[in-house]
């Protein structure tokens, strides 16, 4: 193991070594003997059924899988996303088996909480890598990216277990209000008519999720919410879409503009609309052929997505370099044994983060701009706490803020599934699961499932309350029915305060309302709201 890797976990881990106790643990005894009984026998282990005996829909000859979604024949030709997966659920059963048809491998969808676990507690699975992918090849080209799988699985799981502690979230509260105040004040100037937000939404919610992310791995204010709203007029207003631009993505403001009138941040906004629009994260027939236009143009995105995240972990380290360490900058002075191999693990944090985060914000806002009685509360607990502090009481925690975040994300999570593969042959529910398997724990159907919670999907923060009713509690749904970002993400824990302090900010000030059709939701690697959004920001009374 790599000497970065050695000091890197004694500086994430700091635990005293427990003292071993040399006696025996045997104790003899003076009384007489005493019949014992004989232990029982160990109970017959249930053989393990094949996996061929997974129910899923046939691989049809020529059209394979995708068959079952074409329009009209097709079984599932009406649904997408979590809808296709829900149907699965309901058709074939909590565990749906999908053969290697045109793929290189097969599939699993998991749907019970139990089965989740058994798959997370075996050990037996890994993130896939898809070693054709623009991403990858961007790696492997750079020479400043030297790290080993097993490295990065180890900061990871540092990282992770760093997250669980809540005195290090302490740490980021006060930067995390000051950046939620400065996006507040942005969200105003969007207003236009009758205080609808325009089309900038969107990319303002971006910004801020950059500027989170950013100052939760540098420690630093990285400039995304500096310089002016941008304000659509009839020259620059983009014109609205027919059904045949649809799959035609929307353009931010930044993009209009050249590069040279951005400052960096805002060209990593830039660049990381553009790898979320494009979907280039994603596994598809364009990101894996490396003479197809699209695969060129990530590797281009990637490229600038790199140059930009060194820019600002340069001026980081010259920070540190000075012996100031603020409190923000806690986890790159843990990963500083690492030294400039830093730099792939702060551009994965950053593609990995930034588009969950902000998407998730989206439909926090739109759950709460429709129950209106649920957002007075959410008011009157954010004036309360600040009344309290303009009085000198200390103010408690805001319990009712923290549970409309984890409603909101219970009810559409930016990831619909986790994706494991299997490394070696494991049990799941009874049946024997080769290696080499793309397993799916589908958090996103079991988060909505009728078997675990009540009135699934209904928005009830309420829930989530020591004081809520009952039969409503999330406390009796299992463990693993609701799990956003999977159980191996590392900021699952500190994304809440994020959201949690970007809910108050807005909360305090404005009501959101929505005046419009529904959205559709679309999934391309990450769950979201499709444009075009019709919140209204109102003064609050």
């Amino acid at each position: 193991m790599a000497k970065s890797t050695l000091l890197l976990r004694q500086s994430l881990f700091h635990r005293p070594r427990r003292p071993v106790c040399s006696s025996s643990t045997v104790r003899s005894s003076t009384s007489p003997q005493r019949w014992k009984a004989a232990p029982a026998p160990a109970p017959t282990p249930v053989p393990l059924k094949p996996f061929v005996d997974i129910p899923g829909p046939l691989a049809l000859p020529m059209l394979r899988h995708s068959a079952h979604v074409l329009p009209r024949i097709g079984s599932f030709h009406h649904a997408v996303g979590l809808g296709l997966l829900e149907r699965l659920r309901v058709r074939y059963g909590e565990l749906v088996r999908l053969a290697k048809g045109s793929r290189s491998r097969p599939v699993l969808y998991v749907f019970h909480p139990d089965m989740m676990r058994e798959v997370y507690e075996s050990r037996a699975t890994e993130s896939p890598r898809w070693e054709k992918s623009p991403l990858c090849e961007q790696r492997r080209s750079t020479s400043q990216c030297p790290i080993t799988g097993n490295e990065t699985n180890a900061i990871w799981a540092g990282i992770r277990m760093l997250f669980q502690d809540g005195a290090l979230s302490k740490n980021y509260e006060k930067a995390f209000e000051d950046i939620a105040t400065d996006a507040t004040n942005r969200l105003e100037a969007l207003r236009f008519a009758d205080n609808a937000l325009n089309e900038e939404l969107e990319t303002e919610v971006y910004r801020w999720a950059l500027e989170t992310v950013g100052m939760m791995m540098f420690g630093i204010r990285l400039g995304c919410l500096d310089g002016d709203v941008h304000v659509p007029t009839q020259e620059n207003k983009t014109p609205e879409k027919t059904s045949m631009d649809d799959d035609t993505p929307d353009l931010c403001s930044l993009s209009k503009r050249s590069v040279d009138e951005l400052n960096p941040a805002e060209r990593l906004v830039r660049c990381t609309r553009e790898i979320a629009d494009g979907s280039y994260l994603m596994r598809s027939e364009d990101t894996l052929k490396s003479e197809s236009h699209v695969f060129n143009k990530a590797l281009k995105a990637f490229d600038t997505h790199v140059s930009l995240t060194d820019h600002f972990l340069t001026r980081t380290l010259k920070d540190l370099d000075s012996g100031i360490t603020r409190p923000e900058q806690i986890l790159l002075d843990k990963l500083r044994p690492l030294d400039r191999r830093i730099l792939p693990l702060s551009s994965d944090m950053l593609l990995a983060g930034v588009d969950p985060l902000a998407q998730t914000a989206l439909s926090m806002f739109y759950q709460l701009s429709l129950h209106a009685a649920q957002q007075q509360r959410a008011h009157d607990e954010v004036a309360w706490s600040e009344a309290s502090k303009d009085a000198g009481a200390e103010a408690d925690e805001m319990p009712y803020i923290a549970a409309c975040v984890r409603e909101a994300m219970r009810l559409l999570p930016a990831t619909g599934g986790v994706v494991r593969r299997s490394k070696e042959p494991l049990a799941v529910g009874g049946y024997e699961i080769p290696e080499g398997t793309d397993i799916v724990l589908a958090h996103g159907v079991s988060s909505k499932s009728d078997k675990e919670w009540s009135r699934p999907k209904a928005f009830i923060p309420e829930r989530w309350c020591s004081e809520g009713w009952e039969p409503i509690r999330a406390s009796r749904a299992h463990n693993f029915a609701s799990m956003p970002f999977g159980e191996t993400c590392p900021a699952t824990g500190i994304a809440n305060t994020m959201l949690s302090q970007l809910a108050k900010k807005v909360l305090e000030k404005y009501r959101l309302e929505w005046h419009g059709p529904a959205p559709n939701m679309i999934t391309t690697g990450v769950n979201k709201l499709q444009p075009p959004f019709y919140f209204v920001l109102q003064n609050a009374a």
